[in-house]
């Protein structure tokens, strides 16, 4: 609904209430008592859509819901590589509810440079997503094992009014709505390819770690040939190929 929308709803119910009391008491100060219920009501702004980031198939990874009170503030440690000794990263965030990261507004990026030489997976980032009472976004990365930060901030991101007009919020909340069943078919196929990205992956490095006899080692590598050209068809189909460099097998 949004700020806007809900402190309108407020000062409507409190108009209602004041008006009800008056008549059940017999009281004629009106007024009076709906500067009683006004200085009692609280009002709180929430975020007017989502807000979260791009995995590297164009999946929203939702980090802030939609209507979460503000301020607010929110930690996640994530795994930034898919590629062994991948030494930086692109990290997109995005306002929206449709399920598809572009298909959302891109507010911002924070590009992550000099990650240390690590298997896949194994580099890890905090990231810090806060939202001040202003509705100021500030986000922060960092890289526990070097205490390298990086950060970024966007004025009124969690205001309706500021960055979006009300309308292009409720344009947005619309088209979460319309979308949802090709939505829903988009996660599907998301699904489906990252299974099988990951279980490639996981045969090739067993079998480069020896994990399998030398005989069964050629037959595994083989079939992971197979499998990989499978998986880039199958994204292709589903229009689903990746970031080259974020989605390499």
């Amino acid at each position: 609904m949004g700020a806007y929308n809900i402190m309108n709803v407020l000062r409507a119910l409190q108009r209602d209430e004041a008006a009800g009391y008056a008549k059940a008491h017999g009281d004629d100060d009106e007024e009076s008592l709906k500067q009683e219920v006004k200085d009692d009501l609280q009002y709180y702004y929430v975020t007017p859509l989502s807000i979260g980031v791009s995995d590297c198939f164009d999946e929203m990874v939702v980090q802030i819901p939609k209507n979460t009170t503000i301020p607010t503030k929110k930690f996640e440690t994530i795994s930034t590589t898919t590629f062994d000794n991948q030494d930086g990263t692109v990290i997109s965030f995005y306002q929206g509810e449709r399920k598809r990261a572009s298909d959302n507004k891109l507010i911002g990026t924070l590009t992550f440079k000099g990650i240390p030489p690590a298997p896949r997976g194994v580099p890890k980032i905090t990231v810090c997503v806060d939202i001040d009472a202003k509705g100021n976004l500030n986000v922060s990365a960092e890289d526990k094992s070097t205490g390298r930060e990086v950060t970024m901030s966007i004025p009124g991101v969690g205001v309706e009014g500021k960055l979006l007009s009300r309308v292009e919020v409720e344009e947005m909340a619309r088209q979460g709505e319309k979308h949802k069943s090709d939505d829903d078919e988009f996660l599907r196929k998301v699904k489906v390819v990252k299974a099988m990205k990951e279980y490639t992956i996981v045969i090739r490095e067993n079998a480069a770690a020896g994990a399998y006899s030398e005989k069964a080692h050629d037959a595994f590598m083989d079939a992971v040939g197979k499998m990989l050209d499978e998986f880039k068809e199958k994204a292709k189909d589903f229009g689903l190929e990746g970031d080259k460099k974020m989605c390499k097998t």
